[in-house]
């Protein structure tokens, strides 16, 4: 029998094919949130995350697979949905090829955010904008100890390749592949036009501390957590020492989904 933890999307039912599964003693869904009274012998029973949802609800369940190191398979209950890559259709050939015992995992790099000597993990971006009062804000971006430049404007995004088609791509950066090893800096509505997105690789240390505002700045995680950034404390992200493990559709490839999405 597989066991699942289960992250579901509010509101939503469970699917009958999963219904079925359980029925016929081939799957036992455990909800996310009980994951701390798993003792170490019934987590090493954990086959993977299963989250049905959207990409909002998968990215709920990224810390948790970081923490634990446990795989995340999406199910795509959204409207969108980059993340969440098998339609429901599809979910009873990933479940028999996992049954099997199949390696399906594929591996995508991770952020470490460092703030106040706390540490965060995200999959898609860490974005440190400005407030409510629209002013300009002021960002100073340091690389490798090496003062590259000074962000003024809406904020700066640093994005990991898979978060490439999400805030990223809204604030005109470019779409990566997943398996690029680099990061991406994207400034949001520059000031100074003349500042572009800069990719960058993954193993770089990236730094950025608040030069001069009288605004209120967020340093936005994944679209999940959000921190209220003081002037004085720097922000440090560099790669995660483990990557995500995700389990892809069985049937369409990242151009395939890309094409998909976009229309193309």
């Amino acid at each position: 029998m597989l066991r699942f933890l289960l992250l579901i999307k509010e509101h939503t039912p469970l699917p009958e094919v999963l219904k079925n599964f359980i029925k016929e003693k081939k799957l036992e869904l455990i909800p996310l949130e009980e994951i701390s009274k798993l003792s170490l012998e019934e987590l090493k029973g954990v086959k993977a995350i299963l989250v049905l949802g959207g990409d909002g609800t998968f990215l709920k369940a990224v810390p948790y697979a970081y923490r634990y190191d446990l795989p995340i398979l999406g199910v795509n209950m959204g409207k969108f949905g980059f993340l969440t890559e098998t339609y429901i259709e599809e979910l009873p050939q990933t479940i028999l090829a996992l049954e099997k015992g199949f390696n399906l995992f594929e591996e995508r790099a991770l952020l470490k955010v460092t703030y106040q000597n706390e540490e965060y993990v995200g999959l898609n971006e860490g974005a440190i904008m400005k407030g409510p009062a629209g002013k300009i804000i002021y960002l100073n971006l340091k690389i490798n100890d090496t003062e590259v430049t000074t962000v003024y404007g809406d904020g700066l995004i640093v994005s990991t390749p898979t978060g490439s088609t999400a805030y990223n791509l809204s604030a005109g950066g470019p779409i990566v592949h997943p398996k690029s090893k680099v990061f991406i800096c994207t400034p949001i509505c520059s000031f100074k036009i003349n500042i572009r997105p800069l990719v960058i690789p993954d193993d770089s240390l990236i730094e950025v501390s608040v030069n001069k505002t009288d605004e209120e700045i967020h340093l936005l995680i994944d679209g999940q957590i959000n921190l209220f950034i003081q002037k004085e404390d720097p922000i440090l992200i560099k790669k995660a020492e483990r990557p995500l493990k995700l389990i892809p559709s069985l049937k369409r490839g990242y151009f395939h989904i890309l094409k998909n999405k976009f229309q193309w």
